[in-house]
């Protein structure tokens, strides 16, 4: 039986061996608390320091930034809108919030949360263009405005968001600008002082990491109350006891992503290139979206006319070809595509391909000959049926 192609990296991605391996120690033997005052909690120091050095690296942050390990992406999400609530709204009198109607799960649901409270949320709808412009950002902004909430690019899509023009916009009017970078980072080349945003949150689940890893990055000048209270750890930033093995995990995962980031921009694009390329050679009329814009390197959506996107999800499961159409944290792709004005039949046909730097050439190769077949023979069911 041949081994499963894995081609929903922007859902989760599998842990790095490597760090897996070098967590395992802090599960184990060195199980203490860094904030014991004693040798167990004293001898973690060097791989908490080495850990956050080489996770403030994905950014490139400065030792003056502040960064908070979290659980997750939703929660470090959840904690920069939370805090925005709580640290300018109740102070300032500034409750309105600005996000993307497309956005993902977390920040949707945290801003649900905040209009029970007496906050106004604006959703900007996405253009065909797939990204939202510093302009529309501009016409959905106030000067009761507290936080932009913006993903840097879309997982499903691939699609990357003008974050300098927004930023550039956000400083002008003086507005917080926060950032979810969990589909760019090891995908994109930047520096963080470049971009501008105060805040930039990830998922480590993303990157290789083990799940229950994240993170939240503030530039420093900003602060952010915290959003988990009850101690001291992480110098009061967030209560509970620190979490090293994920710490020392994602450290290595953020290494390794640098490391790979090369790969992932030349050999990993060429891969998602020939797949699409594959697919329309084989289905002539199978349209790979937003091609005219600038991608994020690991992505592709494509539509199949003609075939439901989760009876072809289906079949691709059963034939051992991973890939996604949303739900969980995301949005259904259909919803996602729908909402930027693409006909419904073509977004409902629409299914997400995602690869890693560990998808291999064969694994292209063979997915193109199953995906083709499978949506060939379901179109073909789905016309003797009509």
């Amino acid at each position: 039986m041949q081994k499963a192609i894995y081609l929903d990296n922007s859902t989760i991605t599998k842990p790095s061996d490597k760090a897996v391996a070098q967590m395992l120690p802090y599960l184990s033997e060195r199980w203490g608390n860094p904030v014991a005052p004693h040798r167990m909690g004293q001898e973690l120091y060097g791989a908490i320091e080495e850990s956050y050095k080489r996770i403030y690296g994905l950014i490139g942050a400065k030792e003056q930034d502040d960064f908070i390990f979290t659980s997750s992406g939703p929660e470090a999400v959840n904690h920069v809108i939370s805090s925005t609530y709580f640290d300018i709204t109740n102070s300032t009198g500034k409750n309105h919030f600005v996000t993307a109607a497309i956005e993902e799960a977390p920040p949707l649901m945290a801003l649900g949360k905040l209009e029970r409270q007496g906050c106004v949320a604006k959703y900007i709808q996405c253009a065909k263009s797939g990204v939202i412009s510093a302009q529309e950002v501009a016409d959905a902004i106030s000067p009761r405005t507290a936080l932009v909430t913006l993903s840097w690019a879309n997982g499903l899509t691939g699609t990357i968001n003008p974050v300098n023009e927004i930023s550039d916009l956000c400083k002008e009017r003086g507005i917080r600008l926060h950032l979810d970078a969990t589909h760019v980072l090891g995908k994109l080349f930047f520096d963080w002082d470049d971009v501008g945003a105060e805040m930039i949150t990830f998922d480590g689940s993303h990157l290789h990491a083990p799940k229950g890893t994240g993170g939240v990055f503030v530039k420093d000048g900003h602060k952010l109350s915290p959003f988990i209270v009850g101690g001291s750890d992480q110098a009061g930033r967030r209560a509970g006891a620190l979490n090293v093995p994920g710490l020392v995990a994602l450290g290595v995962a953020a290494l390794e992503t640098l490391d790979s980031r090369d790969l992932l921009c030349t050999e990993v694009a060429r891969l998602r290139n020939k797949l699409e390329e594959g697919i329309v050679d084989r289905i002539p009329d199978a349209q790979p979206l937003f091609v005219q814009r600038e991608r994020l390197p690991h992505v592709t959506v494509m539509a199949f006319p003609g075939v439901a996107n989760e009876a072809l999800l289906f079949h691709l499961n059963r034939k051992g070809v991973y890939a996604s159409i949303g739900g969980g944290n995301t949005q259904q792709i259909g919803l996602v595509l729908s909402g930027m004005g693409i006909a419904e039949n073509l977004a409902q046909s629409a299914i997400s391909f995602s690869l890693s730097r560990e998808t291999q050439e064969e694994e292209i190769e063979r997915a193109i000959d199953i995906i083709a077949e499978t949506a060939a023979k379901l179109r073909h069911l789905s016309q003797k049926l009509v």
